[in-house]
């Protein structure tokens, strides 16, 4: 076993852990990230972004170099890849950061003034704190709050896509600074925007056409391949390569009738390509309590809304920053569970009335769907 009681471990190193670990490593509070993929990892195709608020969180400005790559609409957009590498890279040239891949954490526990890791391989840490940034299915969520450990279904899902444009026969008839078109179209939701392009260029012809797709019409699906259990919480998505051709040759029918022009050809090639499309139903968690003990959760395992709130990594970004600061501003005879405590009093209201408000739009948006 081994045993590092003075150290602060982040389980999960995706956007919301290494958000976390660097606004730790700002403010002078060292840190070991243990994340299960290696390298870069591929998620959520596009995402709003607070450029401001990253900055403060982390300490280093993603509007100075290395600079993240953004387009303008109501607020910055960015690739959730692009943001991955940005956030990953300045974590591995980072002081005060332990990044630790490849390995999965099967089980947590607290006990009192220390916490325990269990890895998938058998092997254990022992830490002074764990802070739970392992995304929406957490498994330090099930440690904190056992008896309510996953999302629930908000009862549609969103088909997503990010298409290279030049595989387009034209470019996207839109502003080359960039543009976010949303609207309702026969009780679906539809969302598109041209994105920079890998190499961050916005010309057009060189950059990234995403689309987000709410679809209410698809609980037996995601039933049947797994995704959901009979109380509706959600266990499973349906990730690239997993959506069969009999799926997506019935969006393949329907795309005519729903997406206009300037995006039909792009949502076109991403629903053809299975390599391309993504299904995720679709969750919302209200947290009863965000620290047990020396246990605490930030971003996604904390809380999870909608995508329409406009607010998920944002929350996360905030999230960080304050729990840093209090960790950082710790007595030497405080102990971490205290800190814990106040990080959950901070945060808890306001990211449970966050859930509260994503429920009221994904009623909305489900009544005025199934009622077109």
């Amino acid at each position: 076993m081994s045993t590092t009681q003075q150290e602060i471990i982040i389980v999960g190193g995706s956007l919301a852990g290494l958000t976390l670990a660097l606004a730790c490593a700002a403010r002078g509070v060292p840190v070991r990230v243990i994340e299960r993929s290696v390298g870069h990892v591929h998620g959520g195709d596009s995402l709003s972004i607070d450029l401001a608020a990253v900055a403060a969180a982390v300490g280093h400005d993603p509007r100075a170099h290395p600079v993240l790559p953004v387009v303008p609409a109501y607020r910055e957009l960015t690739t959730w890849p692009a943001l991955y590498a940005w956030l990953r890279d300045w974590t591995v040239a980072t002081p005060g950061i332990t990044l630790e891949e490849g390995k999965a954490v099967a089980s947590v526990a607290d006990f009192g003034d220390q916490a325990r890791i269990i890895l998938a391989d058998g092997t254990e840490r022992v830490a002074a704190a764990v802070i739970g940034a392992d995304g929406y299915r957490s498994v330090v969520r099930r440690a904190i709050t056992p008896d309510a450990p996953f999302a629930r279904y908000a009862g549609y899902l969103v088909w997503r896509g990010l298409v290279e444009e030049q595989r387009l026969t034209y470019p996207v008839p839109w502003p080359s600074n960039g543009g976010l078109w949303i609207e309702f179209v026969s009780g679906y939701r539809l969302v598109a925007a041209t994105l920079p392009g890998r190499d961050g260029s916005v010309e057009a012809g060189q950059r990234q056409v995403t689309f987000a797709w709410f679809d209410v019409h698809q609980e037996d699906l995601l039933r049947r391949t797994g995704c959901l259990t009979t109380n509706g919480d959600i266990v499973g998505t349906l990730g690239r390569g997993m959506i069969g051709e009999d799926v997506r040759t019935e969006l393949l029918a329907l795309l005519p009738r729903v997406w206009p022009e300037t995006w039909a050809e792009a949502v076109s090639v991403g629903v053809r390509s299975a390599d391309t499309l993504s299904g995720a139903p679709i969750a919302e968690y209200k947290p009863q309590r965000l620290a047990r003990g020396v246990l605490a959760i930030v971003g996604d395992a904390a809380h999870v809304v909608s995508p329409m709130t406009g607010r998920g990594f944002l929350t996360g970004v905030e999230d960080a920053a304050v729990l840093a600061q209090m960790l950082a501003e710790r007595r030497a005879d405080e102990p971490n569970a205290a800190v814990l405590t106040q990080y959950e009093a901070a945060r808890l209201p306001f990211v449970r009335g966050l859930v509260t408000h994503s429920s009221r739009i994904s009623a909305d948006y489900l009544h005025c769907a199934t009622a077109t």
